[in-house]
């Protein structure tokens, strides 16, 4: 049996999102910023699925920007957030942030600010109580990400929020991993700038978007034309953004649906890993329902992964970008895994499309790959 379980580094596309890119791929390959109405046609298509993904965002009023990733849309929010700073030089963003955040941060030290991480708790998540002991009047920017990618910790970001806005800080969130699985409400809980990427709800790799509030400055990275109203140069890759459109009203209307779903999968793998002597479960009771990090004493990740290839079951060690790496992540570090069990950390994640058989078979069989290498 093969089983992908792999879906927070990427999903497979839905077949309704295809269908919807497929004309822009073929007839409607129109520059939408030319005047022709064939043009015009696809810069109202694009409108369209800027409208889906604001109503999926719950982001009444606020601006849409399309960009080429999750990646990139953080790095916008921060560095429209430092380039409105003023007189505050610090950001105090999660120590178990993507890279993405991380090293975008970390680069602002050559500019004389100072990035400071707040610690998690053993599942990831940030306490509003720590937040508030360490943010003061010298705090640009408080960037913590809605669900974690590697253990699924759901962080409270509306009260993270609200204690940013309390000290005159603006406030991101990266929901990449939580676009699909929660309702995001961002122009409800105020959010300053939210993160998303359409390759993780089912749609095409190489389209992102940044949700900003409407009262907050935007500094845009990409400069040239005035495509995304001046703020993300460069010819729209409207294909993509279609796709990211269609993959927004399919997860919008399923959104209860695959939650309830996977979470039934999730328990039926847990169920098959729970007779693993010396296991730690990393992911929270209450987390998103398609994240599962495991942490087994006395085995080498590596081995296990290739292991489990063998068998058929794709997953990872952590997060997708680091999966070059053989040494545990920032984030196994951060919420304290014991030493003797850090190498051996792993990351399932299930989706739309996974059966109760899957699940079985990758718990079962994650189960008999520990014991062979122990």
């Amino acid at each position: 049996m093969k089983v992908y379980a792999d879906h927070a580094a990427t999903t497979p596309l839905a077949p309704e999102v295809l269908e919807a890119m497929r004309p822009f791929l073929e007839e409607n390959y129109y520059n939408p910023s030319a005047l022709y109405a064939e043009a015009r046609a696809v810069r109202s298509a694009i409108g369209a699925a800027r409208a889906s993904l604001s109503e999926i965002l719950e982001a009444d009023g606020g601006k849409i920007i399309f960009t080429g990733s999750g990646t990139e849309s953080d790095n916008l929010a921060i560095h429209s957030a430092v380039c409105a700073a003023g007189e505050r030089r610090r950001v105090l963003i999660s120590s178990a942030e993507h890279h993405a955040v991380l090293n975008s941060v970390d680069a602002l030290a050559r500019f004389g600010f100072t990035a400071e991480r707040l610690p998690v708790n053993r599942f990831g998540h940030v306490s509003p109580d720590i937040l508030k002991s360490l943010i003061g009047p010298d705090v640009c920017l408080v960037s913590v990400m809605t669900v974690n990618n590697e253990t699924g910790a759901i962080n409270d970001v509306v009260s993270l929020c609200r204690i940013a806005h309390d000290a005159g800080a603006l406030f991101h969130t990266d929901a990449v991993q939580a676009l699909g699985v929660l309702r995001l409400g961002a122009a409800t809980a105020g959010f300053d700038y939210l993160s998303v990427s359409a390759h993780k709800i089912y749609g095409p790799k190489g389209v992102g978007a940044l949700y900003s509030s409407p009262d907050v400055p935007i500094s845009p990275l990409i400069r040239g034309g005035g495509q995304e109203s001046g703020l993300r140069a460069g010819t729209e890759n409207t294909a993509g953004i279609i796709g990211f459109g269609a993959a927004a009203k399919l997860a919008r209307e399923r959104l209860e649906r695959d939650t309830a779903r996977l979470r039934d999968i999730k328990r039926v793998f847990l169920k098959e890993t729970e007779a693993i002597p010396h296991i730690m479960v990393n992911s929270p009771p209450d987390g998103a329902p398609h994240i599962i990090s495991l942490s087994v004493e006395g085995i080498e990740g590596e081995a296990c992964l290739l292991r489990m290839a063998m068998a058929g079951v794709q997953m990872s060690m952590g997060a997708a970008c680091d999966s070059a790496s053989v040494e545990p992540s920032h984030v196994v570090t951060a919420i304290g895994v014991p030493s003797e069990y850090r190498r051996g950390t792993m990351r399932f994640s299930f989706g739309r499309e996974t059966t109760e058989e899957e699940a079985v078979y990758a718990g079962r069989t994650f189960a008999e790959v520990v014991a062979k290498l122990r």
